[in-house]
């Protein structure tokens, strides 16, 4: 690997750490505001960044392929598409309760972005044809 490889593989790294811990503020931010009762203009917002942003960064900072190809694009093309989808299947249900959906959809989009950032801290990369630690 080249040194020039190297510092853009870092940076990419340290990009997509950002992005998961603005996604995970985000989740958590809107989760005790929801749990306070808190409302207005920063609610709103919140709310509109995860609709559009964290649960489809979630699924992309865990698929490898998805990731590499466009990490922001198909995080917001993912986010809309699933939770437009989960809206619609429990309307359909008849089980349209708005605020225990998102509990559940924010949660698990912090298991998706915990995952993501354990994975990609907790392996090392080898040396080409090395083993690790070497």
């Amino acid at each position: 690997m080249s040194t020039r490889d190297a510092a853009t593989s870092i940076q990419a790294r340290q990009r997509a750490d950002v992005l998961d811990l603005l996604s995970s503020s985000v989740a958590v931010l809107l989760l005790l505001l929801v749990f306070a009762g808190g409302g207005g203009v920063a609610r709103a917002l919140l709310a509109l960044v995860f609709t559009f942003f964290v649960p489809g960064r979630a699924i992309v900072s865990n698929w490898q392929r998805m990731l590499d190809w466009s990490d922001i694009g198909m995080s917001i093309v993912i986010s809309v598409g699933l939770l437009a989808f989960f809206a619609t299947v429990s309307l359909w249900a008849k089980f349209w309760h708005p605020l225990q959906l998102f509990d559940v959809e924010a949660a698990a989009s912090l298991v998706g972005l915990g995952v993501a950032l354990i994975r990609r801290h907790g392996t090392r990369p080898t040396p080409r044809g090395g083993r690790p630690g070497e």
